[in-house]
């Protein structure tokens, strides 16, 4: 068996330092990590945020006129999701945590350079390492009711800042950057907005925050303006990337033995690599499923290994629909637009045997709502959709454009050609000339008229536990017995036109149906960034649309109670 790690928090800081793959991509996003300001850091799972991430760290940790880097994970964040249902003051306790995970980085970094902390603890009896791990412990056991009475409650984002600047001033540093991994908190929705209420307090002159986020789920909330006091940083390496194959095969190179290499096929590496779709730890799992399977010819173990490629991915997806109730209409009708899109391409190009034509163009017509629009970033965030940047085709004909997932295509047999081997298919037609006409569709031409309908916000669940329901024509909550919200009452209220939102003025709303695709209150609630979204709209800054969030999210409140 191929022996590796793939996930890159598994891994020594030494391992991180030695098997990174470098790459103009990856170079910018060291350099924006450490650079003044706020940064996310948006990619998919398994685009290589982490290991970016904790390679910068180190490299930080070496280089004395570097600004200080700390490191802090936020994974175990669904420890604390059931918190929610059961204590009153979970968002007060999952403050706490948060604050203890990054008071614990300093403690981590002391210890990566071998120095004492005990400093520390003597300037503030809060910097305790070993009381804050135990709280951090416990709270994630779903416990710890007494030391965060004792102790937790007392910590706040001063205490980091004071505790970052003391370290700072220790080692010599001007400046101060803290790499906040992990921190797309998509599976409990309430937990996230918190999170970027910390992330917001955080930013300073002197120090400055950079999260790992997903480009679908993460919902920022409404008093975190992402579109004003953050940078996003894409990190998902492109197909057609220059780079691209120089890229994948050193992360090949660096993480197997010359050994295992030299046992695959050249051009079933090739053919990996494009499978991986630019997802380092994809094509490390592909990797290591070809060197474990062993039944069959190549052609047949690659094929399977590729067609379990897509099952996971698909399942990935799918799983959002049940991770995220609310979004799971959406999640099923984008599932439909991806299978019609790739057999679209499919037969385009089986039109066009000298060309390269897997990009997809989706014009932002009238179709495209906030939900629509939601609906397309799952899939990005996923890993099914590559976004590419929008082009224009003349007066009204402005295209989003994507590359679906190469696996999926490679599965319709779009790389065939007799002319060569099935290995060397999908590697020489990456090398063809790019078609000067990709392929374009509206919404309504990728979805029936039906499925354009059911694009819609489902059912909440029980608004006093938390707990999902069973089915849509429950009444009562099957955990509380609380009443639940009826379905048509709950889809009569998303339908809310913004024009019944009190206290949003006419002349407002008129300036936001002029210059956003906002209309409604459910098209407030899809928006990932409803905020930046209301901005658009002229004389709309993030006082205004934090005021419009609240109005609305306070007439949904008093809709269904």
């Amino acid at each position: 068996m191929a022996e590796f790690e793939e996930r890159a928090d598994q891994l020594s800081l030494e391992t991180i330092d030695a098997s990174l793959a470098d790459g103009q991509m990856f170079k910018k996003a060291r350099q924006k990590l450490l650079a003044p300001g706020a940064k996310l850091l948006v990619g998919p799972r398994g685009t290589g945020k982490t290991h970016v991430m904790r390679y910068t760290y180190l490299h930080a940790l070496n280089t004395s006129t570097a600004p200080l880097a700390l490191y802090a994970n936020f994974s175990r964040y669904l420890n604390l999701e059931p918190l929610l249902k059961k204590s009153p003051d979970a968002l007060q306790r999952f403050h706490s945590w948060v604050i203890a995970k990054l008071i614990l980085s300093t403690f981590e970094l002391l210890r990566d350079v071998n120095a004492d902390a005990a400093f520390l603890t003597r300037h503030n009896p809060l910097y305790d390492e070993n009381r804050l791990r135990e709280l951090v412990s416990l709270l994630e056991r779903g416990s710890g009711t007494e030391q965060y009475q004792e102790f937790g409650q007392n910590l706040t984002v001063d205490h980091v800042l004071e505790v970052v600047r003391l370290l700072s001033k220790r080692f010599s540093r001007k400046r101060t950057v803290l790499l906040l991994d992990d921190a797309a908190l998509s599976l409990a929705d309430q937990y996230l907005v918190a999170f970027f209420e910390i992330f917001r307090l955080l930013k300073t002159e002197d120090i400055a925050p950079k999260a790992a986020v997903y480009p679908g789920s993460t919902q920022y909330g409404p008093t975190f303006h992402a579109s004003h006091e953050v940078e996003e940083v894409p990190l998902w390496l492109s197909v057609e990337d220059a780079e691209y194959p120089q890229i994948m095969g050193e992360i090949a190179n660096r993480r197997l033995t010359p050994e295992e290499v030299q046992t695959i096929n050249p051009d079933i590496l090739e053919l990996l690599k494009y499978a991986a779709f630019g997802i380092p730890r994809a094509y490390l799992r592909l990797l290591r499923e070809y060197l474990d399977s062993h039944a069959g010819s190549s052609q047949q173990r690659t094929n399977k290994i590729i067609e379990r490629q897509t099952e996971l991915i698909g399942a990935e997806y799918d799983s959002l629909g049940m991770k995220l109730k609310q979004f799971s209409s959406l999640v099923s009708v984008g599932r439909k637009l991806f299978d019609k899109a790739v057999n679209d391409i499919a037969s385009v190009q089986a039109n066009e045997p000298r060309t390269r034509n897997i990009i997809l163009g989706v014009r932002q017509d009238s179709d495209r709502t906030p939900l629509a629009d939601r609906m397309l970033r799952f899939l990005v965030e996923v890993g099914l959709l590559y976004p590419l940047q929008a082009v224009s085709h003349g007066t009204n004909r402005r295209y989003d454009r994507f590359i679906p997932h190469l696996a999926f295509l490679y599965q319709q047999g779009v790389f065939r050609d007799g002319k060569s081997s099935w290995a060397k298919g999908l590697s020489l037609y990456m090398q063809r000339p790019a078609s000067k006409h990709p392929v374009r569709r509206d919404l309504s031409t990728l979805l029936t008229p039906d499925e354009l309908a059911s694009l819609k916000l489902d059912l909440p669940p029980c608004q006093h536990c938390g707990t999902a329901r069973i089915n849509d024509s429950q009444r009562f909550c099957h955990n509380c017995g609380a009443e639940l919200v009826a379905s048509s009452l709950f889809e009569e209220c998303m339908k809310l036109p913004l024009e019944n939102i009190p206290g949003v003025s006419e002349a407002l709303v008129a300036r936001i149906h002029s210059d956003t695709k906002i209309r409604t209150v459910g098209h407030v609630y899809a928006s990932q960034n409803a905020s930046g979204d209301l901005q658009q709209a002229t004389y709309v800054g993030p006082v205004r649309a934090g005021g419009i969030i609240n109005k609305v999210a306070l007439t949904v409140n008093e809709f269904l109670s």
